[in-house]
């Protein structure tokens, strides 16, 4: 009878609450004792009075097999396969691909967020396209996020695929067109497809500039026009001029005066000969000299033709000829401009390898080659790109332990176990979800027993499941009922035992 207790309650404590069980949470034996809800029906007797097992589906599924709602086992490995295999597709139930729309096996249910988010997605719920790919990552299908299409001349584009920031001189939808004032085939993909016009072209055997013919003078219908103010900014309010910010003066049809910048045309719009780039930027090295841009790699507007060294090289570069990025900077400079590393690595790092990108000393509790994911312990989004991006994760283990890799407990402490360590572990007593180091007491019982249970109004637990022989709250009286005698004063005394007639030694000598 005592062996028969020790298998049957499995070793594990319950409590009765004088204020009644919580209802929502636990689940109340017909003798007052309350358990967690999730071991009702579990196959275990944890009730005293075996109640937690009374109603249950009939249907008791083994280790390793999924139990559906309506009772049937299946095996575990059906169990969120996208195909329905209990007759109420409870097996598909709750289950991860639906949270993360399907680039994702794990979901934290304590952080509410996907975890490792595959075929090039990111975010909490891996609804996003990583950068560099676009498309709409809900759909739920591998192919969601295609790679951005820019012929190599650029690594982002808008979520509906068109390039955004193209480089090395080229423009359109996919970077397949060469910018004004360049010309070739942008469709090759590599640095040196789009050149300046006044480069000399292969195809033409005489690179010998044209002179451009002046135009013709005409004749003024007005030879002694009212002399206008030239409009300047203060002068005219009335008035703006539109030069790019390559001047601040024009006339009073607001034609622009002195273009700066080695810049020409009525709104200071256009490089000068000699000159290439795209003058509508308005900045100060819109138009680099011809020669300086191609030996520059695009980065500088003047150089020493006779050293071959670039001056003030731009777009974060550096070298003899722009050819490296600098310090806190990725990327190809001799194919455009250089990236911050801190960009490259969501703003977790300033340091990153030069040509590979990669980022180093990663803050904010993140790891990655792009300080894209959370260390373990914490979790979050770090793709969001703020310093509290990676919390320290929130196990729902009561506190008993702050590891919980897919939201399963692991390395339980202060004498807990279970799932969420919501029990305590076979020797103690106590209610392990009070979320207190010390929810789990020890048994106050000999060796022969190592389990107990609290009981309504005393003061001590009482011990279960005795050794043969041995009977009482304590297992310290003999079982006299059942052939067995007290030796050496008994189960009380410290080197007293029950033993059956005619046994003259206690087993423990």
């Amino acid at each position: 009878m005592a062996m028969f207790w020790f298998v049957v309650l499995a070793c594990l404590a319950v409590q009765v609450s004088s204020q009644g069980c919580d209802l929502e949470k636990e689940f109340e034996c017909k003798s007052g004792y309350c358990i967690d809800m999730s071991r009702r029906c579990n196959g275990i007797f944890e009730c005293l009075d075996f109640s937690d097992e009374d109603n249950c589906p009939v249907s008791k599924c083994q280790p390793g097999e999924f139990q559906c709602t309506s009772g049937e086992c299946i095996s575990g490995d059906l169990r969120c396969n996208d195909s329905p295999d209990c007759p109420d597709q409870s097996d598909e139930a709750g289950c991860v691909k639906i949270l993360c729309h399907g680039h994702s096996l794990s979901y934290n249910a304590v952080t509410k967020s996907c975890m490792t988010c595959q075929h090039n997605t990111q975010g909490q719920n891996c609804d996003k396209c990583k950068p560099g790919f676009y498309g709409n990552a809900k759909v739920g299908t591998a192919e969601d996020c295609k790679p951005c299409d820019c012929n190599g001349h650029s690594t982002t584009c808008d979520i509906t695929g068109k390039c955004e920031n193209c480089g090395h001189n080229t423009e359109g939808e996919k970077c397949e067109n060469c910018r004004p004032g360049f010309r070739g085939d942008a469709t090759k993909g590599t640095a040196a497809d789009c050149t300046p016009n006044d480069t000399p072209d292969p195809n033409n055997p005489d690179p010998t500039p044209k002179p451009t013919p002046k135009p013709t003078a005409q004749p003024n219908p007005n030879p002694n026009p009212t002399p206008q103010p030239t409009p300047k900014p203060g002068g005219n309010p009335t008035k703006t001029c539109d030069c790019n910010g390559h001047s601040t003066e024009c006339d009073a049809n607001g034609k622009c005066k002195n273009c700066d910048h080695n810049t020409e045309g009525d709104k200071c719009e256009k490089c000068k000969s000699g000159y290439t780039g795209d003058a509508t930027k308005g900045t100060p090295t819109d138009c680099k000299n011809s020669a300086c841009a191609a030996m520059c790699n695009n980065h500088a507007a003047d150089c020493d033709m006779k050293t071959k060294i670039c001056k003030n090289c731009q777009d974060n570069t550096e070298g003899p000829n722009c050819e490296k990025c600098k310090d806190g900077y990725t990327g190809d400079a001799t194919k455009g401009p250089c990236t911050a590393c801190s960009e490259k690595c969501n703003k977790h790092s300033n340091t990153c390898d030069k040509d590979t990108g990669i980022c180093s000393n990663c803050k904010d509790n993140t790891e990655g080659n792009m300080c894209e994911k959370c260390k373990t312990g914490y979790s979050g989004d770090p793709t969001k790109g703020t310093s509290d991006d990676c919390k320290p994760t929130q196990c729902p283990c009561n506190k008993h332990s702050d590891t919980c890799p897919g939201g399963v407990c692991k390395d339980c402490q202060h004498h807990t176990t279970g799932i969420y360590c919501e029990k305590c572990e076979p020797g103690y007593y106590g209610r392990a979800t009070g979320q207190t180091p010390n929810d789990c007491k020890k048994c106050p019982c000999p060796p022969r027993s190592m389990m107990c249970v609290e009981v309504p109004g005393e003061a001590q637990p009482k011990c279960m499941g005795c050794e043969d022989g041995y009977t009482g709250d304590k297992c310290e009286d003999c079982d006299t009922e059942n052939g067995f005698v007290p030796l050496n004063g008994g189960g009380a005394a410290p080197t007293g035992c029950c033993v059956r007639k005619g046994v003259s030694s206690c087993p423990r000598g």
